[in-house]
């Protein structure tokens, strides 16, 4: 931290300079326009819009990896940094598994294209705009997929129907691309306060509720998902589920307090939140007489092992909407 000392000039304003090594890393010199932007007590200054912006590139050399599986983590990571052009240096003779694993990655990421393909190069351009997906847009896009994750597994579970996880999978990989989407918004958020405003974030202290909330999203669809694996695993043997009217209540109970979680957000309602702990007692009380009941049981391991891991990601489930609340609680009380 600096201190700086406040001076009047012509009798009637006030200046306050910038510190040196600041204006120079953001390539300002006299005559430049810089953003204020008072929030509370602070202000922000950032750099004012140049006609051209300034393009974060990096390149990647595939011969400084140990594996096409680092190659897929770099690319994620940089994309997340907020860079907009990533160039992959085709720089080693075992080059196809890379090139495999850089033309997957788009399957992951929202917004990136790859502009060149070649023998020694694949570039890829990340073209987001934060205005057409803001922050809360993309989380209520998250969460109608996890709502509708969740209604169709306990309809399947009701039913007793045989169950394709296929769409389950297609709808986790959708929430895994809006999720490394927020996170990419919300970097950029906390470090240009312009992008915040765009994204619809009312307060820079928001980012980290934000990105706190989409994560507990992100670990509910991977729970789903979990689910519809194991659950079709006991359909494809035939099999029924031991302790389905029971299964089918806490799954319930489960949807309900997501939806309350999720509703107490949109609101920005940190009262509505109590509802959800109070229910979440039962779950937990349902959670524990579900699992008694199953080891008891003289069923094959296979089967009560598969039931176990569904009502075990229930479980989870109802834990990371709490977590949602108490995030909502800390955002929004005043």
């Amino acid at each position: 931290m600096e201190v700086r000392k406040i001076y009047v000039t012509g009798g009637s304003t006030f200046v306050v300079s910038l510190p040196k090594k600041w204006v120079e890393s953001q390539d300002l010199k006299a005559g430049d326009s810089v953003f204020l932007t008072q929030t509370g007590k602070s202000i922000i200054i950032e750099p004012g819009i140049r006609e051209e912006k300034k393009i974060k590139e990096k390149k990647i050399r595939i011969s400084m990896l140990p594996s096409p599986s680092s190659l897929e983590r770099l690319i994620i990571a940089y994309y997340l940094t907020g860079y907009d052009t990533i160039s992959i240096i085709l720089d080693r003779e075992d080059k196809e598994s890379y090139r495999r694993a850089a033309r997957r990655i788009k399957e992951f990421l929202i917004g990136v294209e790859i502009v060149e393909d070649t023998t020694k190069r694949i570039t890829m351009e990340i073209l987001v705009d934060h205005q057409r997906m803001p922050v809360l847009k993309a989380i209520q896009r998250i969460h109608l997929l996890c709502k509708s994750m969740l209604h169709d597994l306990i309809e399947a579970m009701n039913v007793g129907c045989s169950y394709s996880v296929e769409e389950i999978q297609t709808s986790e990989k959708e929430v895994d691309r809006l999720y490394f989407l927020v996170v990419r918004q919300l970097k950029s958020a906390v470090t240009q306060y312009k992008i915040a405003e765009k994204l619809e974030i009312k307060s820079p202290d928001h980012c980290l509720g934000y990105r706190s909330i989409v994560k507990s999203m992100e670990r509910i669809s991977d729970h789903l998902d979990n689910i519809a694996k194991y659950y079709s695993d006991i359909c494809k043997y035939g099999n029924e589920l031991l302790l389905k009217d029971g299964i089918i209540s806490l799954g319930r109970k489960v949807t309900e307090i997501y939806e309350k979680s999720m509703l107490s957000l949109f609101k920005r309602d940190p009262l509505s939140t109590e509802e959800v702990f109070n229910k979440l007692d039962s779950i937990n009380r349902e959670y524990s007489e579900l699992s008694d009941s199953l080891f008891k049981s003289k069923a094959s391991i296979s089967l009560v092992l598969c039931e176990k891991s569904i009502i075990e990601s229930l479980e989870r489930i109802a834990r990371y909407s709490s977590d949602i609340c108490e995030i909502v609680i800390n955002m929004y009380v005043k």
